[in-house]
């Protein structure tokens, strides 16, 4: 478990790559960190995201997700259309990361958490989350 000072440290890694025009706040209901920006700062923080990230899921790809990423997500993991989720798997310095990219439906707004994960996966935990998915796509495709 990290203490308030090593969970500051951690988002500092995130958030300032991302610049100083967007404005933090903590969300208790989520225990995540919390910005809401206009969608012409989209581009730019998406590709900041991208560059910080191994994983990004999306509506279609986060059924091949690792289910400790999907479990402790929750309905977070419930995806729409063009919400994203980045993840990054545990370091021996940090816990795994998710951030969750929400466009509002309006389309003018974005909010973007920052999550600290309890659980961690790793490379093992993503080949085996795509290998059952396509398993089970074959059993579709398979006459029984």
């Amino acid at each position: 478990m990290v203490n308030n000072q090593q969970q500051n440290t951690i988002f500092d890694t995130i958030t300032t790559p991302l610049g100083d025009e967007l404005n933090w706040r903590w969300e208790e209901r989520l225990s995540a960190l919390l910005s809401e920006f206009s969608w012409e700062k989209k581009e730019r923080i998406l590709a900041v995201l991208r560059e910080l990230f191994t994983e990004e899921w999306d509506k279609k790809s986060i059924k091949k997700a690792p289910k400790t990423i999907k479990g402790e997500l929750g309905e977070l993991a419930n995806l729409s259309k063009e919400q994203l989720i980045f993840t990054r798997p545990a370091t021996n310095e940090t816990p795994a990361i998710a951030v969750i990219w929400w466009p509002w439906g309006h389309g003018a707004t974005y909010s973007m958490r920052i999550k600290l994960l309890a659980t961690n996966y790793d490379d093992a935990a993503l080949q085996q989350a795509q290998v059952s998915s396509f398993k089970k796509l074959l059993q579709r495709l398979t006459p029984g």
